[in-house]
């Protein structure tokens, strides 16, 4: 008797029609966890770069020193950048101390905005935004959607927008 050492032809198809039924299931799964990524990285940086600006203003703090800026420009869904500049509203003659662009996202839109975020200047004692509502910012990744809400009094939450699809224990936005 001989010893079969190598697969046969038929092993080797049914092996590759189970790999195949298997990725056919693992890559939509994947593709939506890279979605959910994506947007959680692109709304945590918004609102680390909210606190920033928020401390900036406070650590500049005078009636002598350059104001702080938060702006959200927003071109497009696709193309959008949030900057955080002093003296002018990040423009020419400002000092740009960050920014972060849709090309550092990619597949993240920004969805929607509120107007007073468009262009929002900082107390430069308190740090207290310069609106008196709550306002949001609302990113969007394939099906996936989170917002950032500031408060008037500074303050900033993660939420999903209503009727939206739940993902990582984030709450519906109220």
């Amino acid at each position: 008797m001989r010893k079969q050492y190598a697969f046969n032809l038929i092993e080797l198809m049914v092996t590759l029609i189970v790999l195949g039924i298997v990725l056919s299931i693992a890559i939509p799964g994947f593709t939506g966890m890279l979605q959910r990524y994506r947007l959680q990285s692109a709304v945590l940086e918004a609102q680390n770069d909210w606190l920033f600006a928020r401390s900036t203003a406070v650590k500049f703090g005078g009636a002598r020193s350059p104001a702080v800026f938060y702006v959200a420009k927003r071109q497009n869904n696709q193309n959008w950048s949030l900057q955080i500049c002093t003296i002018t509203p990040c423009s020419e003659g400002s000092t740009l101390l960050r920014q972060q662009t849709s090309e550092e996202h990619k597949g993240v839109e920004l969805h929607s905005l509120s107007d007073a975020l468009k262009e929002n200047k900082f107390h430069n004692f308190n740090g207290l935004p310069n609106f008196t509502q709550q306002q949001f910012i609302n990113f969007q990744s394939g099906q996936y959607q989170l917002q950032l809400q500031i408060t008037a009094t500074g303050l900033s939450t993660l939420c999903r927008p209503q009727g939206s699809i739940s993902f990582g224990g984030y709450a519906e936005c109220v």
